[in-house]
């Protein structure tokens, strides 16, 4: 393919050094937007115009019975949660949480950093 072609089309690529990292989080600032744990670079005509992270940051989905559960034991089970993860090597992790959720008003003193709202959506590939 000629270098002409090749600078025209999108791609993804993976992340392989730190200035490449630099790179995304300047760019990503520009655009008003924070980069979390990214593992690919999605490039356009040579430059970055964003990030995929792919299976690099775990996800917790939790569900515990609101009528069953008390404050208490959701603190414990969690801490329990986030203590088998540590063992596994895990440093960090996203979990969503629905505006009805009793830990919602709690995220922020439970040390997390709210990131703003989006859906989440399922897809099997």
């Amino acid at each position: 393919m000629n270098e002409t072609l090749a600078l025209r089309r999108t791609e993804i690529v993976p992340i392989t050094a730190p200035e490449q990292v630099q790179e995304l989080v300047q760019a990503a600032a520009a655009d008003h937007h924070i980069v979390i744990a990214p593992s690919h670079l999605a490039m356009k005509e040579g430059e970055v115009v964003g990030y995929a992270s792919i299976g690099s940051i775990p996800l917790f989905n939790v569900w515990l019975d609101s009528r069953k559960v008390q404050a208490l034991d959701s603190l414990r089970l969690l801490k329990n949660a986030e203590a088998m993860a540590r063992q596994m090597g895990v440093r960090q992790y996203l979990m969503p949480c629905a505006h009805t959720s009793p830990f919602h008003p709690h995220m922020e003193r439970l040390g997390f950093t709210r990131l703003g709202f989006s859906e989440l959506n399922w897809k099997r590939i």
